[in-house]
């Protein structure tokens, strides 16, 4: 056989194995969530920015999740690394304010379609929901039977306000009287754009490295990025911010000296 010809034919085989076999891909591959995580400084504290992609490289999508603390509404209180240890989710963060004392979270509480509360307890506050998508959409109570409705929620969660909607920046948190509102302090900021794509934004602050910010300083981090955004809603905050990648707390877990895992809590946010 010629030379030319005998590469050829080698050529071609090797084109055809390409074609015909599978990319080799291990099982966990195709179930894992893009997640993307970097840190930043902003005024001498730390800040950090977990992307979580709608859709991984083969299109998993990975939309929103919402779990309750021990697994059930009103069993009370969790530590989001002890739910991360105990079901393994890709991203876990904190999310609804909640009562201490009956270990529950405020507000309009739904998960997966089924009501826990169907009325508000804090008047008309601002709400957080997903559809059956991922989706996220804020909304007041007052309006939730509509929006549920016609948005198709089907899990909900009691945060304070939101802080982009549409690519419009808003203002609601200046009519708030709550002090910690108006100072520094750790936050937690969930964004999503308008590919279905999340942004967890976490503050660390009330430490001697890292004062926290105002939401002021949340405009002007995120100013040359509001059109592209099309909700971004502030979750419970404080000693309660917990941001957990994979099993392991990436933010400073202040909680009290007694929380060296972090505050417990009354529900989260996860992805898988």
């Amino acid at each position: 056989m010629k030379q030319p010809l005998k590469i050829g034919l080698i050529c071609l085989t090797l084109m055809l194995s390409f074609i015909i076999l599978p990319i080799n891909l291990s099982p966990s591959t195709y179930d894992k969530t893009k997640v993307v995580f970097n840190s930043y400084d902003y005024n001498d504290s730390l800040y950090y920015v977990t992307k979580i992609y709608y859709q991984n490289e083969i299109g998993k999508t990975s939309p929103v999740k919402k779990s309750y603390a021990n697994d059930g509404f009103g069993k009370g209180l969790e530590e989001v690394l002890s739910f991360s240890e105990r079901h393994g989710p890709s991203v876990a963060i904190n999310a609804s304010v909640f009562n201490p004392d009956k270990g529950e979270a405020y507000g309009i509480q739904m998960k997966e379609g089924e009501f826990q509360r169907e009325n508000s307890d804090l008047g008309n506050s601002w709400l957080l929901g997903s559809d059956r998508t991922g989706r996220l959409y804020t909304f007041q109570s007052r309006a939730a039977d509509n929006e549920i409705e016609t948005k198709n929620i089907v899990n909900t969660w009691q945060g304070f306000f939101p802080l982009v909607v549409d690519g419009e920046w808003k203002n609601y948190y200046r009519s708030y009287s709550i002090p910690n509102i108006k100072i520094d302090n750790p936050r937690q900021i969930i964004m999503q754009d308008y590919y279905n794509n999340t942004y967890i934004y976490t503050f660390d602050g009330r430490t001697e490295q890292n004062s926290g910010i105002t939401y002021t300083d949340f405009y002007h981090i995120i100013k040359n990025k509001i059109k592209y955004i099309r909700v971004a809603y502030v979750l419970d905050g404080g000693g309660s911010t917990s941001l957990v990648l994979d099993g392991k707390a990436k933010n400073d877990l202040i909680g009290t000296s007694k929380e060296k895992d972090g505050r417990k809590v009354a529900d989260f946010i996860y992805f898988d």
